[in-house]
């Protein structure tokens, strides 16, 4: 899958108001929706001193909020950012409208910013962990049936944590596979 970044810096180091998120929110969109499908977005925190609840709930939660509700189809939106602490607002404001979203945070990896149900972030852990699954993987490695694994994927897949490409087997079917957006190795 083909990462593009957008610096957030170009938007001012302190960032704050609700007009300045519209603004990114605007440039943020146009680079979502000209990446092809299965393209991932990273907004790029460096450079960023302080990130408000308001900016980001503008600029960042409300595009993911459009993208869970189906549109764009296939594009991806994870953060960069340079410490944790600048995602503190954000990942509150994601709390709040019950969303979530993947972070790679210098030196500490992959976060979870908001809050997924237990089995969800441990799935999404899992996938991130080892790349990609099928829902038989998933099933085999929490105990689950083949088909909660299979809501696992798709719940996690409609909230754009996962990317979902399916092949067809050799004995006829599809087969399904949740790629991570993020690895453990390297940034998005």
């Amino acid at each position: 899958m083909k990462t593009r970044t957008i610096l957030f810096a170009q938007f001012g180091t302190r960032v704050g108001t609700r007009g300045e998120g519209r603004a990114a929110q605007k440039a943020l969109w146009q680079e979502l929706a000209s990446l092809p499908e299965g393209g991932i977005l990273a907004a790029d925190l460096s450079g960023i001193e302080v990130l408000s609840g308001s900016f980001a709930d503008e600029a960042l939660v409300e595009p993911v909020a459009r993208l869970v509700t189906g549109e764009l189809p296939g594009r991806y939106l994870v953060m960069r950012a340079p410490r944790e602490d600048l995602l503190d607002d954000l990942a509150a404001k994601l709390v709040q409208r019950k969303l979530a979203l993947l972070a790679m945070v210098d030196g500490k990896g992959c976060v979870l910013l908001g809050r997924l149900p237990r089995y969800l972030a441990e799935s999404l852990q899992w996938i991130i962990a080892h790349g990609e699954a099928t829902s038989g993987d998933l099933a085999q490695a929490f105990g689950v049936s083949p088909r909660a694994a299979a809501t696992r994927i798709a719940q996690l897949a409609e909230l754009r944590l996962i990317h979902v490409i399916s092949q067809a087997r050799p004995v006829g079917g599809l087969q399904h596979f949740a790629r991570s957006l993020v690895s453990v190795d390297q940034d998005p």
